[in-house]
């Protein structure tokens, strides 16, 4: 086997991999400083190895690296060590550019300089023979006055022999401490990074070049400085292996960690045309061997049995490659930054996230690890209107919808750069603080036509332009972040209203454990009573009261507002007139009192109307005290009718208001009526109230029957008139009527 030519194969390949995946970087963005460097510095990586492969063909594989004795043009060889400066220049912009790059652009370029000028020495003095400088003459005289000079002279081309052959032998220092700088600088840039995605491509780069490099210095480094002596064919597979790590290295960091934001789709076709080119070469070596043992065995020329292997290798070339693109595909292409990746990962994690905070954490998380951006932060549209900036370890701050920024947001729809919002049009107050906080991409979230949020992107770590692969992606990440959140959303509503309801059912329980278990009864009236919340809680609620005097008391209220608050309040109100009620305090002062508990222990927000009457079985008197409540109704037997007015202020609006006591006496068949104003004044279809006018008129024509019965029909009676919309407010009433004139032998059963 022919090894120079296997070796120059070998060489020409990895140089071509080095210019393609420095071509590869150069084109995904040349403007960028890092990818312009990376570029060149990976030219001048396969510059060598070309050199070396035409070098090879050429020559003796063994005179490879032997300095100084090929012919003159063999020194073109060394414009490849370009690469150890163009090496020093990537690691002082990668993966951080260093402030004095930045501050001195042209200074950076003297690090070239000795290898320009090595270059440039190792050309003109490729053969050492200086014997052109001696200066000689036919005349003895001038013969004589030139000795000086020739000894001078002499001595001057001895000393450039002797300082090009040290230059040769002693060069080798310069790139070793190249390699060293480089080494140290690129570590110094990796333990600042705090990205982990980006850790993770500079520790690829840093361990395939310091294996790289090292491999080299082994193989030429080392035996140039006289440490050691390494057989020519070693040097070669040393050099080898040294461009072969190198540069898978590289790839690696592109296909697998996106080095220098590569796009996937180059990614993609890197990866392909790689496995590929492998694959067609493992056919090209089959159907090489196959034909050869064909031909041994057979010990005869076969074309077409040449013919038929080749042409059944091809029919399963395809179906091979297939396989092979797909176990690629899973192997090397299923990274998280991967769009298709990042996708289904925020699809899969955002179906079980219904916490908004934690929904943008998790959005924002996905973005500066995937997507390398230094910065993420929300503007969530609030109920009130407006918007609410919430950017991470800062006070949420409002904005008014009216802000000129947010209609052009929602005017756009789409992913746009910051610039186009701010370039040649007035500042507002939102655009001020984008533009403090570095803003670079504004991503608006849509949801059912209306701007449900913005995402407002910073600077790229690497310090890239946002690509048209990152916009697309970013707005199928917005169109599912829309509806994140909208479920998001609509989950805290139902959390809200399952908490609601709880909250109900507790208020429902006390308010039911303050009605009265059964009803008063005595030999002369009889009591009725009915309550029915427009809600699962009402607000109205009605007592008895069994008095130590042997007065029956009765109790009807309007509490404002609804559930667990207004719940609470009436079973304080039941506590107060119960212990008032029995210390022996006339009503008024019960009321007062009351009146005082109410008001220093609720808001001005809470209140109630009210009504305590006082009912002597025996006398067939009856005290009340109205506190602001609908006046309560008595029908006499005769037709006629009068109200309960006398009273006061209702409850818990002023604790220094007065109270009044109406005193009436009642006859047989006198009817009373408690009521809230859920009852006078719930309304037809049309609008109309029921009134107290119509309950006069009922109250009138059924006079006759018991109370449980007049309850009964009031009941059907509004439930009719409004066509079954009781709901719009609480409704309850106590109906009592007087039986007949009782005496001291009356009873009362509570």
């Amino acid at each position: 086997m022919n090894w120079r030519i296997v070796i120059a194969v070998f060489y020409l390949l990895l140089g071509t991999a080095l210019w393609l995946l420095g071509t590869v970087i150069f084109r995904e963005n040349p403007r960028n400083r890092v990818n312009r460097v990376t570029g060149l510095m990976l030219f001048f990586g396969g510059l060598g190895p070309l050199l070396a492969a035409i070098g090879t063909a050429m020559g003796p594989a063994q005179e490879i690296g032997a300095v100084g004795t090929q012919p003159a043009y063999y020194n073109l060889f060394y414009i490849w060590e370009l690469f150890f400066p163009q090496l020093l220049l990537f690691a002082f912009v990668f993966p951080q550019e260093h402030p004095w790059v930045t501050r001195f652009r042209r200074a950076k370029f003297l690090i070239f300089a000795p290898h320009i000028f090595h270059f440039l020495w190792v050309t003109l003095f490729s053969r050492p023979d200086l014997s052109w400088m001696d200066v000689e003459t036919e005349s003895q005289l001038m013969q004589t006055v030139l000795v000086p000079v020739n000894l001078a002279l002499g001595f001057i081309a001895f000393s450039l022999a002797l300082l090009f052959e040290f230059h040769l032998k002693f060069f080798s220092i310069i790139n070793l401490l190249y390699i060293l700088v480089a080494i140290v600088a690129l570590r110094y840039g990796f333990h600042r990074l705090s990205n982990k995605r980006l850790r993770e491509q500079v520790r690829v780069i840093l361990l395939g070049i310091l294996s790289a490099v090292g491999l080299y210095a082994i193989a030429f480094i080392a035996p140039a400085l006289g440490l050691f002596a390494l057989p020519s064919m070693l040097r070669v597979a040393l050099t080898i292996l040294a461009l072969m790590i190198g540069s898978a290295a590289i790839a690696w960091a592109i296909i697998r960690y996106q080095f220098l934001d590569t796009r996937f789709i180059v990614r993609q076709s890197l990866v392909f045309s790689i496995s590929s080119a492998l694959l067609l070469g493992v056919y090209l070596l089959l159907i090489t061997q196959a034909s050869s043992f064909i031909k041994n065995v057979l010990e005869v020329q076969t074309p077409l049995v040449d013919v038929a292997f080749v042409i059944l290798v091809l029919l399963f070339f395809q179906p091979v490659k297939d396989r092979v693109d797909d176990l690629v595909q899973r192997i090397f292409l299923r990274d998280k930054a991967d769009p298709r990746a990042i996708l289904e990962t925020f699809s899969r994690e955002v179906t079980s996230v219904f916490d908004l905070d934690r929904l943008k954490q998790q959005m924002v998380g996905i973005l500066t690890t995937q997507l390398f951006i230094e910065r993420a932060f929300f503007a969530s549209r609030v109920s009130g209107g407006g918007y609410l900036l919430d950017i991470a370890g800062l006070p949420r701050e409002p904005f008014p919808e009216d802000d000129g920024f947010f209609p052009m947001v929602r005017e756009r729809a789409r992913p746009a750069p910051f610039e186009e919002f701010v370039i040649d049009r007035p500042q507002t107050a939102v655009t001020e603080v984008l533009s403090r906080w570095g803003c670079r991409l504004v991503v608006p979230i849509i949801d059912r036509g209306g701007l449900t949020a913005i995402l407002f992107l910073g600077e790229k770590v690497s310090g890239y332009r946002y690509s048209a692969e990152d916009v697309q992606l970013l707005g199928t990440l917005a169109n599912q972040l829309a509806v994140a959140l909208t479920n998001a959303v609509l989950y805290q509503e139902a959390l809200e209203k399952q908490k609601l309801e709880e909250e109900l059912n507790v208020a429902r329980q006390i308010q039911m454990q303050l009605l009265p278990r059964r009803l008063p009864s005595g030999t002369n009236f009889e009591v009725a009573a009915f309550t029915h919340p427009s809600q699962q809680v009402g607000g109205d609620y009605y007592d008895f009261l069994s008095l130590p005097n042997g007065n029956l008391g009765m109790v009807i209220a309007d509490i404002s507002g609804k559930g667990v608050g207004a719940a609470i309040l009436a079973s304080q109100l039941q506590a107060t007139l119960r212990a008032e009620a029995r210390s022996h305090h006339t009503l008024d002062r019960v009321i007062a009192n009351t009146n005082v508990l109410i008001a220093d222990s609720t808001g001005s927000e809470r209140f109630a109307t009210l009504v305590y009457a006082e009912f002597d079985p025996a006398t067939c008197h009856l005290w009340y005290c109205n506190a602001g409540h609908n006046y309560p109704i008595i029908l006499r037997q005769d037709g006629s009718h009068e109200l309960l007015s006398t009273g006061g202020l209702l409850l818990g609006v002023s604790r220094t208001a007065t109270y009044e006591v109406g005193k009436i006496e009642l006859c047989r068949d006198d009817l009373v009526l408690f009521y809230t104003d859920g009852l006078s004044e719930i309304q037809s279809p049309d609008g109309e109230e029921f009134g107290e006018n119509r309950l006069l008129e009922f109250l009138a024509g059924h006079r006759h029957l018991a109370p449980d019965d007049i309850k009964n029909r009031l009941v059907r009676e509004a439930t009719q008139f409004s066509l079954g919309a009781i709901g719009f407010d609480d409704m309850t009433m106590i109906v009592m009527k007087v039986c007949e004139r009782g005496g001291p032998e009356s009873a009362l059963i509570v």
